[in-house]
């Protein structure tokens, strides 16, 4: 079975790079989730990414680094330390050197935050809720895996959904991610988090306040069609469009949801795409000349405003 070889492989990875590690992760609550389940277990130091786009740039005295829910680049890292990544986006043609733990091509595929936990924790552990909240963030709560289902059965749907929105916020409020690390790491159960006045989580509601604001004015765009593709597009201080994909996707099942976030803050177009089977979200737009990152039903980027309208009138010129 995979997991058992991986679990072997990442143990005798350990052995042969002793000394200090670097787990650099994912801001989302898949991300962030994976982030505390490594740190519950390894102890190391944790660093969010940047961007999705650009990986850090780490010290050369790190004995390993651990990339979680991160796209691997098709070259070299940038740093010299050895390097696991554990992930479930489609890996580059050229891989660089590194051990890989990948879920993509299961069926399902399974997010980080489960693959980390079983590859530290097993199936079974008192930390299965925080994988469970990562898992619900990005599989959704039909997803077949069955430390998801008993999750969300000993938990109730209710509160893990809130629990992930809380873990999200700060990201989706482009704050400070750490707090919702030190939440999950500092909780017994969803329960106990949900109802404290832990510092961090204080935080993560004021994130949540500001993101509920900007979502209901997000939520006033309508799409505009070209064939099977669907552009909604809104103006925001806040990265919420995948929220809003997600909320179209749902009301559109056989389209393509593109939305675009014209940011009010600094001149970049936040793109996120959502499709389900058997639409294809990154290779449709990577047809129509869109660089995009992510998996089959989910797809994001960042262009300029330029790009974008490029795009846009492209798209008006196939479908007048």
């Amino acid at each position: 079975m995979a997991l058992d070889q991986w679990r072997q492989q990442l143990q005798r990875f350990g052995a042969e790079h002793p000394g200090p590690a670097r787990a650099v992760h994912d801001f989302d609550a898949d991300g962030l989730c994976s982030a505390a389940l490594w740190k519950l277990a390894t102890q190391g130091d944790l660093m969010v990414a940047p961007s999705r786009q650009i990986l850090p740039v780490l010290e050369a005295d790190l004995a390993a680094v651990y990339l979680l829910d991160l796209s691997c680049p098709e070259q070299a890292f940038p740093w010299s330390s050895a390097t696991v990544v554990i992930d479930h986006h489609p890996p580059p043609e050229r891989l660089p050197n590194c051990l890989m733990l990948n879920t993509h091509d299961w069926k399902p595929p399974a997010c980080t935050s489960l693959l980390t936990h079983w590859l530290y924790f097993g199936e079974h552990s008192p930390h299965a809720w925080i994988a469970a909240a990562g898992a619900l963030s990005d599989l959704g709560d039909k997803a077949e895996f069955p430390l998801l289902q008993n999750s969300l059965k000993q938990w109730g749907l209710p509160k893990m959904r809130k629990l992930t929105s809380l873990i999200n916020s700060a990201h989706r409020a482009e704050g400070d991610c750490q707090p919702a690390i030190d939440a999950l790491l500092e909780h017994s159960d969803p329960l106990s988090l949900l109802r404290s006045d832990h510092p961090g989580v204080v935080y993560l509601r004021e994130c949540q306040d500001r993101v509920r604001r900007r979502l209901n004015h997000a939520r006033s765009a309508h799409p505009l069609f070209f064939g099977n593709l669907a552009v909604v597009q809104f103006a925001s201080d806040c990265p919420v469009q995948s929220i809003i994909a997600q909320i179209w996707r749902t009301r559109l099942p056989t389209h393509i949801v593109l939305v675009a976030n014209q940011r009010t803050d600094r001149p970049v177009v936040q793109l996120s795409a959502r499709s389900k089977a058997p639409l294809h979200a990154i290779q449709f737009l990577q047809e129509r000349g869109l660089s995009v990152k992510g998996h089959a039903g989910s797809a994001g980027a960042v262009l300029s405003p330029e790009q974008w309208e490029l795009f846009l009138v492209t798209q008006h010129a196939s479908y007048p």
